[in-house]
């Protein structure tokens, strides 16, 4: 329905509001860099992203901003408004509570919890919900927190930056993202691209305790030390960062249908690990990710080697 250029623009336009979120996001400025007319533009983006633009930057910033407030406590409410987007803090108070049913001053205090399996264990600033909930817990039995991963054995690792080809899956993480690293890694094999140096990076562009199901985006990106391989094929090069990131590998790779296994393991990584290692995180996890072709059939296995998050000092 949509050819490749068109695709090709959008996803231009995602990647710029994604890093301008703090900034005007006017149709006409997107529409601007779309290279369309603004009535095109929004027609197409719609069509492609199933919201209008102003819908999705608003929910972006209303995500950020929920993100924001349970792990950064030192920043202002006003400030993180701000920072998110929002012109003032009326505004994103009243938009705020319309999409969470609370405030954000509730939802920093221990709302989240409503939705998310456990406390951001910042000591600095304990809500009156955690306090009671660590009160049911002494309560229990033994309860151990650390259910999915030993977190001794996070490891600080320089990534390297590299060139890549992407896929992107839409919809519930549970569904379509093997389909996606399928295509990805055909379309590349096909070419001779996929070497023993390959890199293979699934992102998680949403927190799944935040964003409706359907509308979690997942990038497959795939390593490319030729990109110049690809210019005929009408193909865009995305450059992956690299930096400073803490790592978990899996004893054992795990598999993309674990996927609860993996939002458990993010908790855990997010709420006990990161607020006592002296960093802060910049962006969204990384997945190590493996692609291997089952003996005897024409199908391919993808399995989750190791998670990540981008990392600096506080």
């Amino acid at each position: 329905m949509y050819t490749k250029e068109q695709h090709y623009q959008i996803d231009i336009v995602l990647e710029y509001i994604e890093t301008h979120l703090d900034q005007s996001l006017s149709l006409e400025h997107l529409a601007k860099i779309s290279t369309y007319s603004p009535y095109h533009f929004q027609r197409l983006f719609k069509g492609i992203v199933g919201e209008t633009p102003a819908n999705y930057v608003k929910r972006l910033r209303l995500e950020n901003a929920a993100h924001f407030l349970i792990y950064e406590h030192r920043i202002p409410i006003t400030q993180i408004a701000l920072m998110c987007g929002f012109s003032s803090l009326s505004y994103f108070t009243a938009t705020f509570q319309a999409n969470f049913q609370m405030s954000p001053k509730k939802w920093r205090e221990g709302g989240y919890l409503e939705r998310f399996p456990r406390e951001y264990e910042d000591d600095s600033k304990k809500s009156k919900q955690s306090r009671k909930m660590e009160k049911e817990l002494q309560d229990q039995e033994e309860y151990n927190k650390f259910q999915w991963l030993n977190l001794e054995k996070v490891k600080i690792v320089e990534l390297p930056p590299f060139s890549a080809i992407k896929r992107q899956s839409v919809g519930p993480y549970t569904e379509g993202v093997p389909n996606a690293w399928e295509e990805i890694y055909r379309f590349a094999n096909a070419r001779d691209l996929v070497t023993e140096d390959t890199f293979m990076y699934g992102i998680p562009k949403n927190n799944p305790y935040i964003t409706p199901p359907g509308k979690s985006r997942y990038d497959c990106l795939l390593s490319v030390n030729d990109p110049d391989k690809l210019t005929l094929e009408q193909e865009r090069i995305y450059h992956f960062r690299g930096g400073k990131h803490a790592v978990y590998e899996f004893e054992e790779p795990v598999d993309y249908r674990e996927r609860n296994r993996l939002i458990e393991c993010y908790s855990e990584l997010y709420s006990f690990w990161l607020p006592k290692s002296g960093y802060k995180y910049l962006a969204n996890p990384v997945e190590l990710v493996e692609v291997e072709p089952i003996p005897g059939t024409l199908s391919l296995r993808c399995k989750i080697k190791s998670i990540a998050l981008a990392i600096e000092p506080k």
